[in-house]
């Protein structure tokens, strides 16, 4: 028998994801109707852009940049984003740490697009007719962001690509990861368009940055510990085992070069060992006894 995948379009709507959704949606509303008073306001205010952050120290943008959006299509997608992969993750973690990695990779996301902005105002200069650091709206780096999780979490898990080509979410955290570094290049050189790769890059940097500090501390626990089979606790303890497993090898060679070096010490005496034969041995005594090592000299 041949067994068929189990494909969703869209997660559960959980309280963070639907508070996000809300909020998301109805300040997209505001700034269609604030634009009709005062055009370019709100997002001049809230959007993340130098001017404002270096000079005029709006430094709040950093946060309110990725409530904002460009258009209705830029919202769409998303929003679309948050409801089709964030539910999920926010029904392992729970809600608490689930907000606090989105606004991790949002908020890690600025950063990157505000030193990619002090990198472009170096290049060019603050001249308005050079390719100057723009404006940044949208919520795509945490987006992207909760894509490597949900792909580190459930890496076998198949999605429809542009809604037609199934493909597993490690190869598409992997491809949209490869299009975004080369992406930022092309940005660099000046030739981006209006797509903030940077910020695309560093939502799936920050993400990462951010579950390395919680494996690295032990967690997420409780129902995200019991994720044993995740792509990401995989490799965790497969680190842990290689590094145990190179433990016990220098311990086993340590273990050697005691037993050879001490039989002619019996024979032949202290005087009789090389300086390179009292180093090996120095080493031999540090990694068969490592629980002695601050105390050997």
């Amino acid at each position: 028998m041949r067994q068929t995948m189990n494909m969703r379009i869209g997660g559960p709507i959980t309280p963070v994801v639907k508070n996000l959704l809300i909020i998301n949606a109805g300040v997209f509303l505001f700034q269609q109707f604030a634009s009709m008073l005062a055009p370019g306001m709100i997002e001049h205010l809230f959007g993340l852009n130098h001017q404002g952050l270096v000079y005029e120290l709006r430094f709040w943008q950093i946060a309110t940049y990725m409530f904002l959006h460009g258009g209705w299509l830029h919202i769409l997608f998303n929003l679309l984003g948050l409801w089709m992969f964030a539910g999920d993750l926010e029904a392992l973690w729970g809600s608490r740490l689930f907000l606090r990695y989105y606004l991790f990779c949002g908020i890690g996301a600025g950063v990157f697009i505000a030193a990619m902005n002090y990198f472009v105002v170096l290049r060019y200069g603050p001249n308005p007719f050079a390719p100057y650091a723009p404006t940044t709206l949208g919520a795509s780096g945490a987006i992207y962001g909760i894509l490597l999780a949900y792909g580190l979490t459930w890496p076998n898990r198949e999605v429809l690509l542009y809604f037609l080509i199934p493909v597993k979410m490690k190869y598409l955290v992997l491809f949209f990861g490869v299009v975004e570094f080369f992406g930022t290049l092309t940005s660099v050189k000046g030739a981006g368009g209006n797509i903030s790769h940077i910020g695309h890059l560093g939502g799936l940097v920050s993400g990462l940055v951010f579950i390395f500090i919680r494996s690295r501390s032990g967690a997420p626990r409780g129902r995200a510990a019991a994720q044993g089979s995740s792509l990401w606790s995989r490799f965790a303890r497969k680190r842990r085992l290689k590094k145990k497993q190179k433990e016990i090898n220098e311990r086993i060679e340590a273990k050697r070069i005691i037993d050879v070096l001490l039989e002619k010490i019996a024979r032949e005496g202290m005087s009789s060992l090389s300086p390179g034969e009292r180093k090996r041995l120095d080493w031999a005594r540090r990694h068969y006894y490592p629980d002695d090592r601050e105390t050997m000299h």
